[in-house]
């Protein structure tokens, strides 16, 4: 069967639209609408505006774009410069950049940049060569060290459309159960068996609780943090993890549910979960490397909780001038 429509132009002398748009383009056509008949119903210009939330300047603009190019003329601009910066190396120097990387498929560019100066006495920046690399990548000339390594997919980025939201950086803890530090280990105990630990920590009492589960969940998560609302002995009030998939999905919701702010720190920032992150260094060696019980997860949550109560209340704490992290608790007058 053959189809036939009509040309592109007849579409544009009787104002037939054919395209498709986003959301947001109706959403203003809607409150031009509704800017319109305001007017006619006599309310006042300030009123109407302050009814469809614009500004005066924006409402002329949309009305303006709107009569002379109809929805397209509401849709969003690009926002690209008009003038775009033009790459400065040398045809010669992507050649020669392209056979260095190719000889050296897990070379960086500063390793690059060195083999450029010594062996062909071109002294280009590292930050040009990272350029020049970046293009090639992008147009499949050269493959990522990625591939090399086996991390052929991508991993996909944390979406924050729920209640977690993003760590910024310069976010301290005030006072007791703020921001508290978790994550969780991952320990052998004994030749094919393996556990995985969470640990709470808060980051100025350095106060700690800790519990085994068999696997990392988003369930084992979301107990342990019943677990620990009950071991703390303050409130906490928000929490602080990485993007591993076990703080997602029912452990958000929970927080939530808690009205216990969470926070994610950016990917491979360990250096901002640091308290937590030294107490499960602490956990290894001085707990589990002594552990001579049965290799079983009620053994071993029993000998943790030992543990935990010898860190809180007998181990000093360098941090806290040598005082355990209860005394320093109790020290600031809780």
């Amino acid at each position: 069967m053959q189809s036939k429509y009509l040309q592109k132009k007849f579409y544009y002398k009787t104002g037939i639209d054919e395209s498709e748009y986003s959301a947001i383009v109706y959403e203003r056509k809607e409150k031009l609408a509704l800017y319109d008949q305001l007017k006619k119903e006599g309310c006042s210009q300030k009123t109407a505006l302050q009814a469809i939330k614009v500004p005066r300047s924006t409402c002329y603009r949309w009305k303006r774009q709107y009569k002379q190019r109809g929805l397209f003329g509401l849709a969003d601009e690009s926002r690209r410069p008009n003038k775009v910066r033009i790459p400065q190396w040398s045809a010669t120097l992507e050649t020669y950049i392209s056979l260095l990387r190719r000889q050296y498929p897990l070379f960086g560019k500063y390793k690059i940049a060195v083999l450029l100066k010594r062996e062909y006495s071109i002294n280009t920046s590292v930050s040009t060569v990272g350029r020049v690399l970046k293009k090639l990548v992008s147009r499949r000339s050269l493959l990522p060290v990625s591939f090399y390594y086996g991390h052929v997919k991508v991993k996909r980025r944390r979406t924050f459309n729920k209640h977690a939201q993003r760590w910024r950086y310069g976010m301290k803890a005030k006072q007791p159960g703020d921001m508290i530090q978790v994550d969780h280990l991952v320990v052998t105990i004994a030749p094919g068996y393996t556990i995985r630990q969470f640990t709470a920590t808060c980051p100025l009492t350095r106060l700690t609780t800790e519990q085994a589960y068999s696997h990392a969940t988003s369930r084992s998560a979301t107990n342990f943090l019943n677990y620990m609302r009950e071991e703390f002995p303050f409130e906490i009030k928000s929490i602080q993890v990485d993007g591993g998939s076990e703080f997602m999905a029912q452990f958000e919701h929970t927080c939530k549910n808690y009205g216990i702010k969470l926070y994610v720190l950016p990917p491979r920032s360990p250096q901002y979960n640091g308290s937590v992150e030294r107490r499960n260094g602490t956990a290894r060696y001085e707990c589990y490397s002594l552990y001579d019980g049965e290799p079983n997860l009620l053994a071993i949550r029993r000998y943790l909780r030992r543990f935990m109560h010898h860190y809180n209340t007998f181990r000093p704490h360098q941090s806290l001038q040598y005082q355990t992290p209860w005394q320093y608790y109790q020290s600031l007058g809780a």
